[in-house]
């Protein structure tokens, strides 16, 4: 066994939302060779398992995980020809500042996004109206014991969804393809998307990003959409921030679970925060936008 197996692990400190109990056996694996192996053994030896990456929007349950948890983190990347081959677990802010450095333009609305670009594939990342789908070739994946490549379209991209929220696959690695642009104007608005990001997310804050989704304005009938201010609608959405704090949800708290004072999707651990305290926090939230708007609001973290 090329991989070594940990157990009682703290979830919590995995997590940038610092949440959750113990987990009797976990591994880290940063190549997909090592992912490949690793799921492998775990299918001859009968063993349940559950993977994650960057722990970047994700909820950690209280009462810990029984089945082995295996955090993809790390690897490599290399490009050429303005396409980039990465795996799965490295950090999507490498790939982004290298992109930008290169002059390639596609992923510099991403900028200052934590997480990794295998978890950024499968939520489809994206701010500012663009997303990571936008360059995306194709992707390896390993479908239950055999390696295939999907193409874009069998990836089945839509607003923060794509088929890897609803079959088993597991990302190896990702092809991206970039179209060429300014490098000055792409490290320029780099800088000020990373800027608007930091007045958000403070340095060392715990939270798991933007708690909900944000509302596609075309799936709305003409009833919701009379109750929306025109001029809230951005790149075809209505911000979750906005109907949440047009309910009052600012600076309200459940335990040590509280919504920042100056954004109302932004849920912070104030030290001693609870996974069933954030759903508590959740439910009241949803309830008060979906009395007020008639709008039903869906998470855009995961529960583990």
């Amino acid at each position: 066994m090329n991989f070594k197996v940990q157990n009682n692990i703290a979830l919590a400190p995995l997590s940038t939302f610092q949440i959750g109990g113990v987990v009797r056996e976990y591994i880290q694996v940063e190549s997909p060779e090592g992912l490949v192996e690793i799921v492998e053994w775990a299918n001859e030896e009968n063993k349940p398992f559950r993977v994650f990456a960057g722990g970047s929007n994700v909820v950690f349950p209280d009462e810990g995980v029984q089945d082995l948890v295996v955090q993809v983190k790390g690897g490599k990347y290399a490009g050429n020809m303005r396409e980039l081959v990465v795996d799965a677990g490295v950090d999507l802010v490498q790939v982004v500042s290298y992109s930008i450095g290169q002059g390639w333009k596609g992923l510099e609305s991403l900028s200052g996004i934590p997480g990794t670009v295998g978890g950024a594939i499968v939520g489809n990342a994206g701010a500012y109206g663009h997303s990571i789908s936008e360059v995306v070739e194709k992707v390896e994946v390993l479908d239950g014991d055999k390696r295939c490549f999907i193409n874009k379209e069998e990836c089945s991209f839509s607003y923060r969804e794509s088929v890897f929220k609803q079959k088993s696959y597991l990302i190896l690695r990702v092809v991206l393809k970039f179209e060429l642009g300014n490098r000055e104007e792409l490290e320029k608005t780099s800088k000020e998307i990373i800027k608007k990001r930091e007045v958000k997310y403070h340095p060392g804050i715990k939270c798991p990003g933007s708690f909900f989704k944000n509302i596609i304005a075309s799936d709305l009938n003409e009833e919701q959409l009379r109750n929306i201010e025109k001029n809230k609608i951005v790149y075809g959405k209505i911000p979750a921030g906005y109907l949440l704090e047009e309910v009052g949800v600012k600076g309200m708290r459940v335990g040590g679970i509280e919504i920042a004072d100056y954004h109302g999707n932004l849920f912070i651990n104030k030290g001693n925060g609870t996974a069933s305290q954030v759903k508590k926090l959740a439910a009241i939230l949803k309830d008060k936008v979906r009395e007020k708007f008639g709008i039903e609001l869906e998470e855009e973290i995961r529960y583990f």
